[in-house]
């Protein structure tokens, strides 16, 4: 796009090109876009998740436990 130089949005622009847009679709939002979080109890990147027979997920591994007895 062509701005006139006294335009906010010329800064902007040339910013973005000369950064590569760096922040908004660098390496950290998309590293921050490969976590992974529990919907149930919210725990960062579990080992493992569990799903019912619906393919809802019930749980992670810190948030479901074994128990023998109820």
């Amino acid at each position: 796009m062509l701005y006139r130089n006294d335009d906010p949005r010329a800064i902007l622009a040339m910013e973005e090109a000369l950064t590569g847009n760096y922040g908004e679709d660098g390496y950290y939002s998309s590293y921050e876009r490969d976590i992974k979080y529990c919907p149930v109890c919210g725990a960062c990147e579990p080992d493992y998740f569990y799903m019912n027979d619906d393919g809802e997920c019930v749980g992670c591994d810190e948030c479901v436990h074994i128990v023998y007895e109820l």
